[in-house]
């Protein structure tokens, strides 16, 4: 999917803008509070339905003003086009594809399969699973078509589960069985998905830190010898005095090593950067070779934990995913040149954007 064309109305500090993207590297350069972050954020919002800068959408609106709207044009691998929207006003928010209402925000990122590289991207080292259980299932979701119905079914037994368990309630079989059946579905793509990244992660990490002893391993959340519902009714008096449930795919983590120790204890914040984004382009990649679709990758402040060399090996990895690219700088001189990569230059100043090449 190639995103190319954004219209954004009131949102933060941008009043009205459209810009028209390039396929492949685009750059958004200006000072600090100019409002680069923000157009990364409408795109953002309107490929997932969410910012990565608040849990409050009603901060996003532009102050004074009450309502934001978001929206594009994008390119299928068909050649098709689709028109996609995403508005917030006093009533709710509101999510239009082609025209219509969406089912859902999932539907709003099957159209537009995002990827962000932002300083909050340390929480997939420095932070707790749920982190990284959302980086796992973002992968899962586009390569494997039935995995979000299939995750629907197991939260909607584990809230009844949790909620049971919180009364006291001693007759959750029904749910456990439901939970089991599910997980069994989940655990099995999650896995596989881990499998058919490792190669691809491996030759990232080398081409980015020329490390070669990081290891990724998958967790999956209770012991996969036994069925899952066999786990929970042992575990239920105990998960009752919790009030929830302690065992299954929602307490499932990726673990990253250097040799024998935690990753973040042996990498610098530099190297730490890099091992994310590696992350994150792995699965780019393998989205491409899966599906033959392209990602749209978000970088807010490339240069910022890197020094050039490493910025430099960073770009040429970002191109080398075939992913079309949104970067943003203070200034256009600090990004290394990528061979044979067409870029545009956008220049934003209090909020206004301007085309530059």
């Amino acid at each position: 999917m190639t995103l190319e064309r954004l219209d954004i109305q009131q949102l933060r500090n941008i009043h009205q803008t459209r810009l028209l993207f390039g396929e492949q590297l685009n750059l958004i350069v200006g000072a600090n509070a100019s409002g680069k972050t923000s157009l990364l954020e409408a795109i953002y919002l309107l490929g997932t339905g969410r910012s990565f800068r608040t849990n409050r959408l009603q901060h996003v609106i532009e102050a004074e003003t009450d309502q934001f709207t978001v929206s594009a044009r994008i390119r299928a691998e068909s050649g098709a086009l689709i028109t996609a929207g995403m508005a917030l006003n006093r009533q709710g928010r509101i999510l239009r594809v082609d025209g219509k209402n969406a089912r859902s925000s999932a539907q709003l990122a099957e159209i537009l399969p995002l990827q962000l590289i932002n300083q909050q991207c340390f929480n997939l080292i420095d932070e707790g699973p749920a982190h990284r259980r959302k980086f796992l299932d973002w992968g899962v979701f586009h390569v494997e078509q039935g995995f979000f119905v299939i995750w629907q079914r197991y939260m909607r037994a584990l809230k009844q589960r949790n909620a049971a368990l919180k009364r006291g309630n001693t007759n959750t079989r029904a749910w456990e069985k439901e939970m089991s059946e599910a997980a069994v579905q989940l655990h099995g793509m999650r896995e596989a998905y881990v499998e058919a990244l490792k190669p691809i992660l491996h030759e990232s990490m080398l081409d980015m830190l020329e490390i070669e002893d990081i290891s990724v391993d998958y967790r999956p959340g209770w012991d996969t010898g036994r069925p899952l519902a066999d786990v929970l009714a042992e575990e239920a008096e105990q998960d009752r005095g919790q009030g929830f449930s302690r065992y299954g795919p929602q307490r499932a983590d990726l673990i990253f090593r250097r040799g024998t120790v935690a990753a973040k204890e042996r990498l610098s914040r530099g190297q730490q950067k890099l091992l994310v984004s590696a992350l994150i382009l792995g699965q780019a990649r393998l989205l491409a070779k899966r599906q033959t679709r392209r990602s749209t990758v978000l970088i807010d402040d490339i240069t910022a934990e890197l020094d050039a060399r490493h910025c430099a090996r960073l770009m040429k990895a970002l191109a080398d995913t075939g992913a079309q690219l949104v970067v943003t700088a203070i200034d256009a001189e600090s990004i290394p040149k990528v061979e044979n990569m067409d870029s545009r230059m956008f220049h934003v100043e209090h909020g206004v954007l301007k085309t530059m090449v």
